[in-house]
């Protein structure tokens, strides 16, 4: 992946689940739903690794939390916007 023609590598579940933001941009994706459709996780799990993967890719993107690329939906989980 690149950005601003800089190569970026993002592992195999961070790039799969920056691709699951981006097929449902504008919709809040809870951390059971992303755990479920992108770990294909389907009994009790700590969603905790959710944040740690979604810091991960806004450092290797250089995206800043204000400028809302990635937003945490307090409580809920995440939605990416445009």
């Amino acid at each position: 992946m690149f950005v601003n023609q800089n190569e970026v590598a993002l592992t195999q579940r961070e790039f799969e689940l920056l691709c699951y933001l981006i097929r449902n941009k504008g919709k809040v994706c809870t951390r059971n739903q992303i755990i479920e459709d992108v770990w294909d996780i389907h009994f009790e799990y700590d969603t905790g690794v959710i944040d740690v993967f979604i810091n991960g890719i806004r450092k290797k993107l250089n995206l800043k939390i204000e400028e809302d690329y990635i937003k945490t939906v307090r409580g809920v989980g995440y939605i990416a916007n445009d």
